[in-house]
Formats: structure tokens, C-alpha cells, sequence
């Protein structure tokens, strides 16, 4: 004699979850659990300007080139803010072509950290190095022989 058996959906089967729009729009089960920015809070552009080294927690890093901000209409209804971080490998950041543009998708600011828009989604991005601001006020130094 046969167990009945409950049939068993991929999520629970072998744990997948939706870590990204991409994979949440291909079917793939979405626990609805997103990162906010609080309002008034600091945001990922204001955390991470081009010219900053950046270092993610999956061991690849670079240039930051750009940052830009899009939104993403979850199924709750929401539209939730995130951004995306173009950087290029440190090495070829004074000479560069469109192949070495790598991006970091769906940042979220939360607090000082920069984080990923899924919670089911743990990596992180550091800002490692910081440009000087153009205005900055050079030190000068005399010579006296």
C-alpha cells in the first residue's frame, strides 16, 4: 500500500528563494520580505560616489564609475527604491573599456551599511576607499634651504 505523499513545491523541496527581481520574476518563490532605507536616512548615492574603492562580501571590488537609482513594484503593491553600483576593476580604472564595467544591482542603504533589496540575500558592499573631494584644500609645503 501506497503513503500519500504531499507534493512538495521547489522552495520547500530544496530551499530556493527568490534573491533578486530576476529570479522573483522567473516564478521563483518570493517570501516578500524587502530592505527600506528609512525615510531621511543616508542613501546607497550618498554613501558611495564614483571615484570610491569598493569591496563586496563575495571577494570582488573596484572603481565605483556610477550609481544610479531605480524602483522595483514588489507584489505587495509597494515600489520600493534600490540602486545599482557600476564599478571597474582598480587596475584598469585610468583606462577602461565597456567590457570592464561590472555591476552590483538592487542596493539598499540601511543605517551605514549597503545592502542587498531581498533579505533572503546576505551580501554586502563596503566603501574601502574614499576620493578626495576636488574642493578639498591641498597642504603645501615650503622648502627652506
Amino acid at each position: 500500500m501506497r503513503t500519500p505523499r504531499r507534493k512538495q513545491t521547489a522552495a520547500t523541496a530544496h530551499g530556493y528563494e527568490a534573491r533578486s527581481t530576476y529570479t522573483a520574476n522567473l516564478g521563483v518563490p518570493d517570501r516578500l520580505q524587502y530592505r527600506r532605507t528609512l525615510p531621511g536616512a543616508p542613501t546607497v548615492a550618498d554613501l558611495v560616489r564614483p571615484g570610491d574603492t569598493i569591496a563586496t562580501s563575495y571577494r570582488t571590488g573596484g572603481v565605483v564609475i556610477e550609481v544610479t537609482e531605480y524602483f522595483y513594484k514588489a507584489p505587495t503593491g509597494e515600489t520600493l527604491s534600490h540602486f545599482t553600483i557600476v564599478y571597474m576593476p582598480a587596475d584598469r580604472a585610468r583606462r577602461y573599456r565597456d567590457s570592464d564595467r561590472h555591476w552590483i544591482n538592487e542596493c539598499v542603504a540601511v543605517g551605514d551599511r549597503i545592502l542587498m533589496l531581498f533579505e533572503a540575500n546576505a551580501d554586502e558592499v563596503s566603501v574601502v576607499g574614499r576620493i578626495r573631494p576636488a574642493d578639498a584644500v591641498r597642504p603645501r609645503s615650503i622648502l627652506i634651504t
